[in-house]
């Protein structure tokens, strides 16, 4: 048995649920999908602010300077601008399992084990999907709220549709962090890390480390670059004149961490990304998107909703209700990778179930 909560009764996987095991295995449930949606929590936090505004007026960090002064001076007020508007769709999902009398009479602590870890499973792959749907998005997209009607959920900047956002030390412009690049990753102009970290650290709504979580597809290439710095792997002992990473980003991602470019960005393999792209954002500040849940706490994150008995069958019902769109439309750029026009993956491009 894997699933967390499960750990202390891995000896009894083939004993029948009954008697005080019915209440061990309630409670190993509980604690796996607790530590699921703190692991989940941690993972998301690098992509997304929570929020339960359906729409709102994301207000942008003001790029200024002192005002020179002499000895009696005072500086003029100075008062903050800029903002521009956001939603964010709400969308529910669920999974179920079920048994019929005979088959749950019969149900061992590992078939619980292994139908909780496959409602685990089913939430992260339909959370990592929303997520990078979010990301990818191409253009706005309305969206049909229930309650409050049709809401215009934006993608990561794009220059076309007039929005200015500030640059450190510079002036207000449009911009786009929608990028395409039709060769190959190679070294020199090819290497695409150098445009993503300068896209991405000029906004001051953007602070900390620049990381890209970049296609399994993309590794080989990546990892051929003369700007690349391999992980120290504690099994091999590099040769003298090989230089290797030894930092860490400090903070909780997904997927594998195999090195870091000197153009100043980090670089995690991340299998969910579809072949050929790579996502990028930074550390700290305002997150790319925003992930929209239900004002009612009891209605957040991944949970059982119900148990339905309805002899001869049974089901466990699981829902998550939650939806991302961007929010600091800077925070992140998505990159293609071998064809010179940026269009979103295939299956990516909302809107999406």
């Amino acid at each position: 048995m894997a699933a967390y909560g499960f750990l202390n009764l891995k000896d009894m996987a083939d004993a029948r649920i009954t008697g005080t095991l019915t209440e061990a295995v309630n409670d190993a449930i509980n604690a796996a999908v607790a530590q699921y949606n703190a692991d989940t929590n941690a993972m998301l936090n690098l992509f997304a602010d929570r929020t339960t505004l359906p729409q709102e007026r994301y207000a942008q960090i003001s790029a200024s300077s002192l005002q020179p002064l002499d000895d009696n001076g005072r500086a003029l007020p100075v008062k903050p601008s800029g903002y521009y508007n956001t939603a964010y769709p709400l969308r529910t999902a669920g999974s179920a399992w079920g048994a019929n009398y005979v088959t749950r009479a019969k149900m061992t602590v590992g078939d619980a084990e292994r139908a909780t870890a496959m409602m685990l499973s089913a939430d992260a792959n339909w959370v990592k999907y929303q997520l990078l749907a979010g990301l990818f998005a191409a253009a706005s997209y309305t969206f049909t709220d229930d309650q409050f009607g049709s809401l215009t959920v934006q993608p990561l900047a794009l220059a076309s549709d007039n929005v200015t956002y500030p640059v450190t030390g510079g002036t207000a412009a449009t911009d786009t962090h929608q990028l395409a690049q039709a060769n190959a990753i190679g070294n020199g102009a090819d290497n695409p890390y150098t445009l993503i970290y300068a896209d991405l650290v000029e906004h001051p709504n953007n602070s900390g480390q620049v990381v890209s979580f970049i296609a399994s597809s993309l590794v080989a290439t990546t990892r051929a670059l003369s700007t690349f710095n391999p992980i120290a792997d504690p099994n091999i002992q590099p040769g003298s004149a090989t230089d290797v990473v030894i930092g860490d980003l400090g903070v909780s991602y997904p997927g594998k961490l195999i090195g870091y470019d000197d153009a100043g960005v980090w670089i995690v393999e991340w299998p969910s990304v579809p072949s050929g792209y790579i996502v990028s954002t930074m550390t700290g500040g305002d997150r790319a998107l925003g992930m929209r849940e239900d004002p009612e706490t009891e209605l957040n994150g991944f949970h059982k909703v119900a148990d339905r008995d309805d002899h001869p069958f049974y089901e466990s019902q699981w829902m998550r209700r939650a939806g991302f769109g961007a929010r600091n439309r800077v925070g992140a750029v998505v990159t293609r990778i071998g064809n010179g026009t940026y269009a979103a993956p295939s299956g990516y491009a909302p809107p999406i179930g």
